[in-house]
């Protein structure tokens, strides 16, 4: 099972907090026992309402000093802020994909491990400080996780529409090759584009061109079924031994992107007023 980054620093912080990361209490703060304490210890104490303010800037400056000279006491200060970390990812992470949390998290532990490096350790209010940077770096990277994510949507519409768009345009060539073959009118083959390519209903088509329904539905009939025998290769007999009818032939490299289209849109014989 993989550990989210969290998961291991937490993991790595309560196994070396109790012998490798300690402080002695009187030595971070008069209030604390004449005892030594381990970051897992303080960690609790931070956590307490009561917990005076002067006290917690005691323990985070001493934590952050160390954490500038020890991998050990950095890991030991990220998981001082465990509870900061894990509400700042908590609340951005809502609603994004496993990959977008994994980045936020990295994107949080980041933002920490700079505010420990750099801030000024003589200010008080480190704990809150600190706060305010992981917060930001989390709502930050949020933003960028829900940027990305309209980003591919958009480029798989655009995708999308390139495709129905190429397929239109390799449908064109076939229409005009059959126009010019003496298949299909100019009429005709413009009642297909748009009722077959652009996806305009022959009840729409009826209405702006003022023709009837039913004359439309009838006129597209025979056309793709004339423009379906000349995609189809000629077989030079028809049934029962008389020769073929049919138009002119299209040249193969034109219907063979339309050929299969027009096969499964040509209206159903039996219903002639399919739209």
């Amino acid at each position: 099972m993989n550990l989210s980054l969290l998961c291991e620093i937490e993991s790595s912080f309560v196994a070396i907090a109790p012998t490798h990361l300690t402080l002695h209490g009187t030595h971070v703060h008069p209030l604390l026992e004449e005892r030594t304490y381990s970051l897992f210890e303080l960690r609790e104490v931070l956590l307490d309402r009561a917990t005076v303010n002067q006290l917690r800037d005691a323990v985070w400056q001493h934590t952050f000093r160390a954490a500038r000279h020890s991998q050990e006491w950095m890991a030991g200060a990220l998981g001082l802020a465990m509870p900061m970390l894990r509400s700042a990812v908590r609340h951005a992470g809502r609603g994004l994909d496993q990959a977008s949390e994994a980045d936020l998290q990295a994107e949080v532990v980041t933002a920490a491990i700079r505010q420990i490096r750099t801030a000024n350790i003589d200010h008080a209010g480190q704990g809150y400080f600190l706060l305010c940077r992981v917060r930001r770096a989390a709502l930050g990277e949020r933003k960028r996780a829900q940027i990305a994510a309209q980003q591919v949507l958009l480029d798989e519409r655009e995708v999308s529409t390139e495709a129905e768009l190429a397929a239109t345009r390799s449908c064109e060539p076939v229409l005009d090759a059959a126009v010019r073959a003496g298949t299909l009118t100019a009429t005709e083959a413009e009642l297909i584009a748009h009722t077959r390519l652009e996806g305009v209903s022959l009840v729409t088509l009826a209405t702006q061109t003022g023709v009837g329904y039913k004359t439309l539905a009838k006129r597209r009939q025979r056309a793709e079924a004339r423009l379906a025998a000349a995609l189809r290769p000629a077989s030079g007999q028809a049934r029962g031994g008389e020769p073929a009818a049919v138009a002119t032939p299209i040249s193969s490299a034109y219907a063979r992107p339309f050929s299969e289209a027009v096969e499964t849109t040509v209206s159903n014989p039996g219903w002639p007023l399919a739209s």
